[in-house]
């Protein structure tokens, strides 16, 4: 694994040592100075978390993130607070890792799924995250994840998405044994059409951050009433500005980013945004421009 691990990495980092222990692993951050170290949970001598937090307490600016085969909720968070920026599953390497690190080196945070987001309390300007998706069916299985997470954490859950998006998220969250119905009518769930909502904070075809905090205000001051959690929350999911983006609106969508990353700094809210990847331009610019107005990624299909 550690091989393994080694040869994906240097297809675009520089490594410097591969070591094979969590004692090995401090004596060589402090040796080298890494920009980035990747750690094991389960190593000979002392585990990755220990490992983690010994290297924080020295002093050392290196990034760390967790590869494991530890993929629970648990461990995840465990990992994060352990002061790790990312954490990817070993199934995922060959996919997740290398993107990973190039998010945590431009200052995001990676995880591997949506199911952590609404257990991950967060400074209150590092709440806006983004999905970034290849088939509709996987999108709704990460909202799905994302939706019953919050609901278990106590928070309200709004999404704002397409009809048929609304439906899907209805049905998968009725097998999961979630009464959408009564969480509706109790206010700790709504469904809003993301279209209409796009028309709600367009003026003169610019967003506008007067009209999207009055399209959200009133919803989220009924949606925190009614959060079973404390502090209330209301967790945010859904696909405004992806509908600018198909429209190659990219400067639009982006200012509705911006938008939401100040909005979360002013309510108790997180914001999950998703775009299918055939919606990005083909340059890397765009994906980095629109990676660039959130603080954590969601890895996965």
């Amino acid at each position: 694994m550690l091989e393994v691990a080694q040869s994906t990495l240097n297809t675009q980092f520089d490594v410097v040592a591969a070591v094979s222990s969590g004692y090995a692993a401090i004596e060589a951050t402090a040796r080298l100075n890494p920009d980035v170290v990747v750690l094991d949970i389960a190593m000979p001598g002392l585990d990755g978390f220990h490992a983690a937090s010994r290297i924080k307490a020295s002093g050392s600016g290196a990034r760390i993130v967790f590869l494991s085969n530890y993929s629970d909720d648990d461990f995840v968070l465990e990992g994060l607070g352990r002061g790790a920026s990312a954490f990817v599953t070993k199934p995922r390497m060959a996919h997740d890792l290398v993107e990973a690190i190039g998010h945590v080196m431009a200052g995001r945070r990676f995880v591997p799924s949506a199911t952590v987001l609404p257990r991950w309390r967060r400074p209150a300007d590092q709440q806006h995250d983004l999905k970034i998706y290849s088939t509709d069916a996987s999108i709704i299985d990460a909202w799905t994840d994302f939706a019953s997470s919050a609901l278990d954490a106590g928070d309200s859950v709004m999404a704002v998405v397409s009809e048929s998006q609304g439906r899907a998220l209805d049905a998968k969250l009725r097998l999961r044994g979630v009464d959408t119905e009564a969480l509706s009518a109790d206010g700790r769930y709504s469904v809003s059409n993301s279209s209409a909502a796009l028309d709600a904070v367009l003026r003169d075809g610019t967003p506008d951050e007067d009209l999207f905090r009055s399209l959200l205000d009133p919803a989220v001051e009924r949606a925190l009433a009614a959060s079973t959690g404390s502090p209330r929350h209301v967790s945010i999911f859904g696909a405004i500005a992806p509908l600018l983006c198909a429209r190659h609106e990219y400067d639009a969508a982006l200012r509705v980013e911006a938008i939401a990353s100040s909005y979360v700094t002013s309510r108790p809210v997180s914001i999950l945004c998703a775009y299918h990847a055939d919606c990005l331009p083909g340059d890397r610019s765009s994906l980095a421009a629109l990676c660039a107005q959130h603080t954590a990624i969601v890895g996965g299909n």
